[in-house]
């Protein structure tokens, strides 16, 4: 009876605007619990991705309609049945090659649908992986709140208020206090990374540790990543913060070096005229290459000429295989040259 009654007087002491205190925030934190904080990312759905079967359906279907069954290229006439004249010069730019023949083939429509996708499922990932950020930002702010709401509460009903505080200042709740204070560091340098300083995207090519992955997903608490041969690293953000991070997708102007070895007897005017014929391959593709470029001679001896070309990229790559193909691509475009120009017993690093 004692008990009950001194239990009765510590309800009894407790004032009204106490009560109401304690009902408005236990009311708030139901709110917090029960509102989701989500993004455009639900209006999407990441199965609905194109295949290569939809791919070359559209493609058959396209050219079938604009073309009346001929076995053609889609020419500016074919275009007028559905769009302006005006706006044809716009999309042809869009199509490789087309600016300059004015017609649609086959593979550059291939090439722009499955373009269009892969920039579609980039989209999808940032999106899911900014709504994972908010979620886990949500379950901590309910953590907390729910634990400050619980303190208070018990404090101010005044149940065994000495052994509570006897209990928080015992040795016994150290090492909890240590978890819990690493757990926060590691939220604090996850919202510091993803949110704050924000140096990647998902998709973006970054160069970290001297080693070149691509940005899968971002986390509060991790990253991943994808390396060349498609592995996947995962790297807690706490430990990015103190890394060197270069985004070569925010980079402007990114540039590609060769060494080209050659006979040391090869005349003077073959050299004139192999920059001639290199600056004429760089100009003629001016959607992948900017037409200025550096030649310089590295060192000449009594076998060999070494040569240093430097070429800058005329666009911005979302993954590294692509910026590995058109690398190639000049590779070997650059060869068929110096076979054209008969020089022997060259090398191409």
């Amino acid at each position: 009876m004692t008990r009950i009654s001194s239990g009765t007087c510590k309800i009894r002491s407790i004032t009204s605007a106490q009560l109401k205190w304690i009902k408005g925030a236990f009311g708030n934190m139901l709110l917090l619990a029960c509102t989701r904080l989500h993004t455009i990312c639900d209006g999407l759905d990441s199965s609905n991705f194109v295949d290569e079967h939809q791919v070359e359906y559209v493609i058959s279907m396209v050219f079938k309609n604009l073309t009346n069954n001929t076995h053609r290229d889609i020419q500016e006439t074919d275009l007028l049945w559905v769009m302006k004249k005006e706006e044809i010069t716009e999309v042809l730019q869009l199509f490789e090659g087309a600016g300059e023949t004015k017609s649609i083939t086959e593979a550059s429509l291939r090439k722009w649908m499955v373009k269009l996708s892969n920039e579609r499922k980039l989209l999808v990932h940032l999106l899911h992986s900014t709504s994972t950020v908010i979620e886990e930002l949500n379950k901590v702010i309910l953590v907390n709140l729910f634990s400050l709401v619980a303190l208070v509460w018990y404090l101010l009903m005044g149940f065994g208020t000495t052994r509570f505080i006897v209990y928080i200042s015992s040795d016994h709740l150290f090492l909890l206090v240590f978890i819990f204070g690493n757990f926060c560091k590691m939220i604090c340098d996850g919202i510091m990374l993803a949110i704050v300083m924000h140096p990647f995207d998902i998709g973006d090519l970054c160069i970290i540790d001297n080693e070149q992955v691509v940005i899968e997903k971002i986390g509060l608490i991790s990253t991943d990543f994808l390396k060349d041969n498609n592995w996947k690293v995962q790297c807690l953000n706490s430990v990015l913060l103190t890394k060197f991070i270069s985004n070569l997708n925010r980079s402007s102007d990114l540039t590609d070096d060769f060494e080209i070895l050659i006979s040391s007897s090869t005349s003077s005017e073959t050299i004139a005229v192999l920059k001639l014929k290199i600056k004429e391959l760089l100009g003629s593709n001016p959607e992948s290459w900017h037409a200025e470029h550096c030649f310089n001679t590295i060192v000449i001896d009594d076998v060999n000429a070494k040569y240093n070309l430097v070429i800058t990229h005329a666009r911005k790559f979302q993954n590294y295989k692509e910026k590995k193909c058109q690398r190639s691509e000049f590779v070997q475009n650059l060869r068929a040259v110096l076979l054209e120009l008969n020089i022997q017993n060259f090398a191409i690093q």
